[in-house]
């Protein structure tokens, strides 16, 4: 990596991660905005909380975007979040004069640089990131590389099949992984449980529910065992065919891993062959705020 300073944009559904980040991916600066629908109105936004931080010291500017981002051509495709298709969002950048040149990526896959260099320091080499937040998204990192695939589109563990016939995912499909461990998912399936049951529970979210599971509430314990069944099964496919020496857990929902990370484990150990799993190691994110926006930095290089 060059020394000096890069301009990093975590662009999510609700808000907006801007961040000064140096080359060995360390936040020095950082502001937030909150997100608009409307692409070339939000980049204006942008543009106006960080040009304090414009100057000929800047190396670049690196994007990363929830949903399908092609980024060769710095355009996202589809981001159902943001409600936008084909949107050539890195020439929305280059226009509003932000420092060039211009990276854009997934998010998921920025935040799998990010780790590379800020959480991990070059010491995983292959990585799989699961980001567990709203949905479940994913990036790989291959022989110190980032991995996109033929269209970009690569690490979609998200929407890994692990139920055949399965609860039904916002992608379209059923058996999703995300369709039992992403945020919205798990609150959904747990409201309609305490309905069942003629219980009201509100507000609900992942935290809250993480803290009635740990009180000993049959509903929320059942959801997260469900999570943690979903996620054993991904991971062993994920150990048998990408052998990776780390697989990350990061975002929202991980800060809940206790009640589903444990039966996962042991279910990735009884499905995944022996050598790869006992190679791989599962952890959980120490420093997940800061991944998304100092990974969409470093694309810069």
């Amino acid at each position: 990596m060059r020394r000096g300073v890069r301009l990093g944009v975590d662009l999510g559904g609700t808000q907006v991660k801007m961040a000064l980040v140096n080359e060995r991916g360390r936040v020095l600066d950082r502001t937030e905005v909150l997100t608009t629908r409307e692409p070339w109105g939000l980049v204006k936004s942008l543009r106006s909380a960080a040009a304090p931080w414009f100057s000929s010291a800047l190396l670049g500017t690196g994007v990363g975007v929830a949903g399908d981002v092609d980024p060769a051509r710095g355009v996202v495709r589809v981001s159902p979040n943001l409600g936008w298709k084909k949107v050539r969002l890195a020439a929305l950048f280059r226009r509003a004069g932000f420092p060039g040149p211009i990276r854009m990526d997934n998010d998921a896959t920025a935040a799998a640089w990010g780790a590379t260099h800020l959480e991990f320091r070059g010491r995983a080499k292959n990585l799989v990131i699961l980001t567990l937040g709203t949905g479940v998204g994913g990036g790989l990192v291959f022989d110190g590389r980032l991995y996109h695939g033929t269209t970009g589109t690569a690490g979609e563990v998200g929407h890994l099949c692990v139920e055949e016939g399965g609860d039904p995912c916002s992608c379209g499909n059923r058996g999703c992984l995300e369709a039992y461990l992403g945020g919205a998912s798990l609150v959904r399936r747990a409201l309609l449980a305490y309905k069942r049951r003629g219980r009201v529970v509100d507000p609900l979210n992942p935290k809250i529910l993480a803290g009635l599971a740990r009180k000993g509430d049959p509903v929320a314990r059942k959801v997260w065992d469900r999570a943690a069944n979903a996620l054993g099964a991904a991971l062993s496919n994920i150990v048998n065919l990408l052998n990776p020496d780390t697989i990350l857990l990061t975002g929202g929902v991980s800060r809940g891993a206790a009640l589903f990370l444990p039966k996962a484990l042991r279910i990735m150990k009884q499905r995944s062959f022996l050598t790869p799993a006992q190679a791989v190691r599962v952890v959980v994110s120490e420093r997940s705020s800061d991944l998304g926006v100092a990974g969409a930095a470093l694309l810069v290089e």
